[in-house]
């Protein structure tokens, strides 16, 4: 799709929807800072946090845990768009704190647009993170993607 067919995307959705000048917001904030100060502290080598759409400007934190993508991927709803924040372990002994986007393959254009309005508050909720990705397809969201695709070198940003 064209810049151009996007931006009309974008504006016809804006049309439909209406322009919202209210940010997204979390209501278990508590719960999720406490989680990430559990999750992702200096002393924790993996970790993952999920949020979910309760409303069309409010989310929550429903899962989150110390394992892998396998166990943040169970997690996921292929009607649904969803947030999350993982740390994945790299080479070195390193690890990388990754911002993740979902999109099920399941949710409709409008709502995919009408929610990636929401993107950035939902970033600002899960920062700190070294990198963000897209990710379309759960069958390719493994550890080893994301490091690939989260990697600052790395010209893709979408695991499709």
């Amino acid at each position: 799709m064209g810049k151009v067919n996007i931006f009309i995307t974008l504006l016809v959705i804006q049309l439909i929807v209406g322009f919202s000048d209210a940010a997204l917001r979390i209501d278990n904030e508590s719960e999720l800072r406490e989680a990430q100060a559990a999750l992702f502290n200096l002393n924790s080598e993996t970790g993952w946090l999920l949020l979910n759409y309760v409303d069309d400007n409010t989310v929550h934190m429903v899962a989150g845990g110390e394992g892998t993508a396998e166990d943040l991927v169970a997690q996921l709803e292929y009607d649904q768009v969803q947030y999350a924040i993982i740390r994945v372990p790299t080479s070195g002994g390193n690890h990388r704190d990754v911002f993740i986007d979902w999109i099920g393959p399941e949710v409709g254009l409008a709502e995919r647009t009408a929610k990636a309005l929401n993107r950035g508050n939902a970033e600002d909720m899960l920062r700190p993170f070294d990198s963000s990705i897209t990710a379309l397809n759960s069958e390719r969201l493994t550890d080893e993607n994301i490091v690939t695709y989260s990697n600052p070198l790395s010209l893709v940003r979408v695991i499709a």
